[in-house]
């Protein structure tokens, strides 16, 4: 009994640890998604491996997700589309370790830091009800048809408050089944996360708050402004506490020139 116990609560680990999944759904010739499938990927490795493919700076070394036959070759286009609210979407996927390392943030100002922000095109879907969940596929094949297909990235985030995972998983398919038939030359993935970003953003909240200080805040500027009044304001004052002392200390019959002009002469005969 204990055995199964501690079976059971080592699964549950190692199952709440993986929480994350890539899906790759189709890739250019050139391209081959990595054969060990136990060397602890990360989402941040995904992240990373994905800036790389569009051309971009990754933010630290990361663990290789794709190999290329051909390093200066960049996908024509590339569609992710993020699932949030799951730990895993299929079977046939690659596990992940979700770290919360995935922003599609950090992608956008790499491509706006190399003039290409307008190579992102981004959509949304959130499902929190049955009658969302039914009219999924169409919604979905909706924001498809809306996306620039110029556009390098093509990014949708489905956002699962209540979601069923099957029909999800169905109604997904068929839409990517449609965009790989129109572009066979096209990388599509999905990447799974548990944590939707609403929940990501009360956590970061939280934990602002909690690392928070209660402190004046100033800009940057008040060094500058706080010497300027600072300076002239003594200034001015010692010029007019000179000003005064001179005034106390004045004798009108021998300091001023007006008396001494105006000084009555006598008349001599």
């Amino acid at each position: 009994m204990n055995f199964v116990l501690a079976i059971a609560v080592i699964s549950s680990v190692i199952y709440s640890i993986h929480a994350g999944e890539c899906i790759v759904h189709h890739h250019p010739d050139y391209l081959s998604l990595t054969a060990n499938t136990n060397n602890g990927l990360t989402v941040s490795d995904f992240s990373n491996n994905l800036a790389t493919l569009l051309g971009l700076s990754a933010d630290t070394t990361s663990k290789p997700l794709f190999y290329s036959t051909n390093t200066w070759e960049i996908p024509k286009s590339t569609w992710l589309f993020h699932v949030e609210g799951f730990d895993r979407l299929s079977n046939g996927g690659l596990t992940l370790v979700d770290d919360n390392g995935f922003n599609i943030d950090s992608i956008h100002s790499k491509l706006r830091s190399v003039e290409h922000a307008d190579s992102l095109n981004m959509g949304s879907i959130v499902i929190t009800s049955n009658a969302d969940m039914a009219n999924f596929e169409n919604t979905l094949q909706k924001q498809v048809a809306q996306m620039d297909k110029q556009a390098l990235l093509k990014y949708l985030v489905i956002v699962c408050d209540d979601c069923q995972q099957d029909k999800l998983q169905t109604q997904l398919k068929t839409v990517v089944d449609q965009i790989v038939s129109n572009e066979p030359e096209a990388l599509v993935m999905t990447l799974v996360t548990k944590e939707t970003a609403r929940v990501r953003r009360a956590r970061d909240a939280e934990a602002v708050a909690r690392n928070v200080t209660i402190a004046t805040m100033y800009s940057d500027e008040y060094p500058t402004m706080f010497n300027l009044f600072f300076w002239t304001s003594l200034v001015f004052a010692l010029i007019i506490i000179s000003i005064v002392y001179v005034f106390l200390t004045l004798d009108p019959g021998s300091d001023t020139i007006i008396y001494r002009m105006t000084t009555p002469r006598v008349k001599v005969d």
